[in-house]
């Protein structure tokens, strides 16, 4: 038995139940076989994994997830070095299955965390990591509407191939309704006090007559570079119609059945927290992502604020009999995939990317990761003793 320290690179899964394409179980008393990062039907020679007894599935591909800015200011005004925060990210990832993480980077009026400076350092920090993390990094631009000033930074961003997807935010008017409870919780994100907070939001608020047409043209600019687009907390049937009609093929989080079963007909994916689904519903009032889910009206299910929730909210689903464990598992799987255009992963068939998860469901409320495989490397394993 080879030791995990020795081995990265697998050649073959042994054992366990295989989640493939179309929902079919296999019982994969041959092998599944893994060459160059990619997955094969032959038998290789080489490292193996004994998968006996658990379920092997897709890598989960997370389609919006800003946990990693605690790694960053895990308090308020309280930060650590990029570089550090996105290698504890990366082994959180690793060790709760998410194989392709989408960083929900925000950019906004604000400043501070989610200001521009932010940003470009967190740019910086994952090409100075680039061959030391182990999962795939992937970059989500939460553009805030209100954020005229950063239109040009926005744009060289898009055309640099470096955004996965464009989402459009606009929680302005949201914050200034919640300014008598959140002001310091603002203030603080925002790196300033409370006066100086005010002050940039009534500065980027003077300029909303511009963000309609701002809005336009980096919609047409992702329309022209293929970059996906979704908008973001549609509080109305409008606001949807108005997305859709600029192109944002996916509702992220709508604030209402009616929106989401808009989208839904228009064939735009809708996007669900998980945390929604294990905590049995929206911490702001949102609708039930397990009833948007049961009713077809929810894709895909993102970790948004908390990276164990995809794993284990695919598995609540099947187990409140909201649909069928395979078809849960596309929520986090094959469907992301499919909406950002990643083709060569979400299934486990020949050819695609060797990014595997071994899950022991003997307890299927509480779902234990055994080992994730990122591109056919072990990235992540409990139990050594399964290596052959």
């Amino acid at each position: 038995m080879l030791s995990p320290q020795r081995v990265a690179a697998l050649s073959t899964i042994r054992g366990g139940q295989v989640l493939r394409p179309g929902q079919q179980w296999q019982e994969n008393e041959l092998v599944l076989g893994i060459q160059n990062g990619r997955l094969v039907d032959s038998a290789l020679p080489g490292p193996g994994l004994d998968a006996s007894g658990c379920l092997v599935l897709p890598g989960i591909v997370d389609f919006h997830g800003d946990a990693f800015e605690r790694q960053i200011m895990p308090r308020p005004g309280v930060h650590f070095p990029l570089d550090l925060a996105l290698l504890e990210t990366d082994r959180q990832l690793a060790s709760n299955g998410i194989t392709t993480a989408l960083h929900g980077l925000t950019y906004s009026w604000e400043g501070g965390l989610r200001g521009g400076d932010t940003a470009r350092e967190l740019l910086a920090a994952l090409d100075s990591l680039d061959g030391r993390l182990q999962v795939d990094h992937r970059l989500h631009l939460r553009f805030e509407c209100h954020n005229v000033e950063g239109e040009d930074q926005a744009l060289e961003w898009l055309r640099s191939g470096r955004i996965g997807l464009l989402a459009f935010n606009e929680h302005l008017p949201m914050m200034r309704k919640k300014l008598d409870k959140k002001l310091q919780d603002y203030a603080d994100r925002a790196g300033t006090d409370g006066a100086g907070f005010i002050a940039l939001l009534e500065k980027a608020a003077a300029r909303g007559a511009e963000v309609p047409a701002l809005i336009e043209r980096l919609a047409a600019e992702c329309r022209r570079l293929g970059i996906p687009m979704a908008s973001h907390d549609d509080d109305s049937l409008a606001t949807r119609a108005r997305f859709q009609a600029l192109g944002c093929g996916i509702s992220e989080f709508p604030l209402s059945t009616e929106v989401a079963a808009m989208a839904s007909a228009e064939r735009s994916p809708v996007v669900c927290g998980a945390p929604n689904v294990l905590r049995g519903g929206s911490h702001v009032g949102a609708p039930r992502a397990a009833d948007l889910a049961g009713a077809g009206l929810c894709k895909i299910l993102a970790s948004d604020y908390y990276y164990p929730a995809p794993l284990h909210a695919a598995f609540k689903l099947a187990q409140d009999e909201v649909m069928p464990f395979a078809a849960a598992w596309e929520l986090v799987s094959a469907n992301p995939a499919q909406a950002l255009g990643l083709h060569d992963r979400g299934q486990l068939s020949a050819g695609r990317r060797a990014d595997v998860l071994v899950v022991d469901a003997q307890d299927p409320s509480r779902p234990r990761l055994v080992a994730t495989l990122c591109a056919g490397r072990i990235v992540y394993l409990a139990e050594g003793e399964r290596l052959l």
